[in-house]
């Protein structure tokens, strides 16, 4: 081993060519003492190599190396054979290291000798920049010569680019990237977590991660079910070592990360990509069922949610628990499973009496129920059907609370009307603003009228007319503000020629909050909560009036 070289910074990369550049720029501009920089490709196919073949010819300090064998942890493995530093530090090719991150990491190392150095990060996409420490204590502040047990918050950050290593103590402790379809970094940090004898946090964000959109980075190309399995298997071994390790809180804010963080994240992400049974599911489940044995009972404070559809995952009831896992933060569904929505909920309403009584709350029921049934185009047999069996279950539980949110249900016979629905063939878009509100429809077999439905009120507008466009018809209502009734839920919807009341909602959002409108909007799902309010000039001198006496008041309080 030779001290003659600092650092050595391994960059796996596979198809990156469209940012390889940036990322080589900014590792490359880093005020580091005597640093080689060694790209291992990884039989990329859209020009990377000779991206970085260029590069290398304007910088002695970065080396091409072609990968031996396929894979992202390989390609790590590889370039840490080949490094000749004190240190080493991993980066992807597609991401940045902010000007002056290499130098925090290696001078608290040099000072401290500590065995690893961890910084700051945040990530990054088109539309924003977050930082997922922001919940992590361990990132509070800064710290020398630490242990795990010492920083226990530190267990949930996981990825390799975000620290430096003592190349000795990586090779003491013969650390290496599993080649697995997904997850192949957490073993080696928790390895390395758990084998350092002393670990240094700076404050410094030393790494930004760009969140690429779609599924061509190197993790997302795994089909569900072999990325499911290959991060299960991984986290089992990250259980086994933290289980290793005699501390109390450690092991307990492990049970978190399981069952509040990643392991809901992943099974989550199977759910959600879920489509029919298949013979992975049941490797699938018997894998996670033995992982959550081997970590603590999930705490109180966690969603109920998330234990409710960890555990009726691990119990085998996937479309239950998918059906809950989407009651989790408000996720969306896909518009083209209708079908697989109105199976999940009404496994759910079995699941709710059978395998989990009372850990879901009737009015969450009430509520994944009704926006199954109203968000759901019903537009062949099986669909009919299946909508059909879901709105007989709902009315049977829930009675006169589902007929309130459901249109379709206050009519006497469902069957008809749910017909009657498919034949329409409707959506309804909200373009809701100023006085007049207006709604976007469109249908297959035009003819019904655009209105806004709330339990035994229909609002009609006050003018629509229905347009010829392709594959059916479009219309465009409008209603006044003044027709609105005041603070309730509404529905888009239509009135068939019959007086029936058939659903039509189509997503979209509502309106920024503006001081100056006379209407307030809250969406929950397929509905619209409608408040109507004086007009601004009323409400002005009102508002002026208030904000005088609560200045006087904290006047008079200062004063005193």
């Amino acid at each position: 081993m030779t001290d003659e070289i600092t650092l050595s910074v391994i960059v796996p990369t596979h198809n990156v060519r469209t940012w390889v550049v940036e990322t080589l720029r900014s590792i490359l501009a880093q005020r580091v003492r005597s640093m080689e920089v060694i790209v291992v490709d990884d039989h990329s196919e859209d020009g990377t190599v000779d991206v970085v073949d260029r590069l290398a010819l304007e910088d002695p300090r970065l080396v091409l190396v072609r990968a031996t064998e396929r894979g992202g942890g390989s390609a790590r493995n590889e370039g840490v054979r080949l490094a000749r530093g004190k240190y080493i530090i991993f980066a992807d090719g597609d991401d940045i290291v902010p000007e002056g991150a290499y130098s925090a990491l290696i001078s608290s190392l040099e000072d401290s000798r500590s065995d690893m150095a961890v910084g700051d990060y945040l990530k990054f996409s088109p539309n924003s920049t977050w930082r997922p420490t922001a919940s992590m204590k361990a990132f509070d502040a800064p710290a020398r010569g630490a242990v795990l047990s010492d920083i226990p918050t530190m267990i949930f950050s996981r990825p390799c680019w975000n620290k430096a290593f003592d190349r000795e103590f990586w090779e003491r402790h013969r650390i290496r990237f599993p080649d697995v379809p997904r997850s192949n970094d957490i073993v080696p940090m928790v390895t390395a977590y758990v084998k350092a004898q002393s670990i240094d946090v700076v404050e410094d964000v030393v790494y930004l991660y760009r969140d690429r959109p779609g599924s061509t980075s190197m993790t997302s190309k795994a089909s569900s079910s072999a990325s499911f399995l290959s991060y299960v298997g991984q986290e089992k071994i990250c259980a086994q070592l933290i289980a290793s390790v005699e501390n109390e809180e450690l092991r307990s804010r492990y049970s978190s990360l399981i069952h509040d963080r990643d392991g809901f994240f992943h099974v989550r992400k199977f759910l959600m990509s879920w489509e029919h049974a298949q013979p992975s599911d049941d490797a699938a489940i018997s894998s996670f069922q033995e992982l959550l044995a081997m970590v603590e009972p999930a705490a109180g404070w966690i969603d109920k949610r998330k234990r409710l559809a960890l555990n009726l995952f691990a119990a085998g009831h996937i479309l239950a628990a998918r059906a809950v896992a989407q009651l989790v933060d408000g996720g969306s569904w896909r518009t083209d499973e209708g079908l697989l929505r109105l199976r999940s909920v009404g496994a759910l309403l079995k699941a709710a009496d059978d395998a989990a009584p009372g850990l879901v709350r009737e009015h969450e029921l009430l509520w994944a129920v009704a926006e199954s049934l109203t968000n759901v185009r019903i537009t062949d047999d099986e669909l009919e059907q299946e909508w059909l069996r879901l709105a007989l279950d709902g009315v049977e539980r829930f009675g006169a609370a589902i007929r309130e949110l459901v249109p379709e249900l206050a009519a006497q016979d469902i069957a008809r009307v749910a017909r009657r629905q498919r034949d329409l063939g409707g959506t309804i878009t909200p373009l809701f603003g100023s006085d007049p509100l207006r709604v976007h429809a469109r249908a297959t077999a035009p003819g019904a009228v655009p209105v806004l439905w709330s339990r035994d009120v229909i609002v009609m507008p006050r003018r629509h007319r229905w347009r010829s466009a392709e594959n059916g018809a479009t219309c465009e209502a409008e209603f006044a503000v003044s027709q609105l009734p005041h603070g309730v839920l509404v529905q888009p919807a239509f009135l068939l020629d019959d007086d029936l009341v058939v659903s039509g909602y189509a997503d979209s959002e509502v309106p920024e909050y503006r001081p100056w409108e006379n209407v307030l909007y809250e969406q929950r799902g397929a509905w619209v909560r409608l408040e109507r309010r004086a007009h601004w000039v009323v409400r002005a001198p009102r508002r002026l009036a208030i904000r005088a006496i609560s200045f006087m008041r904290r006047a008079a309080g200062n004063s005193s």
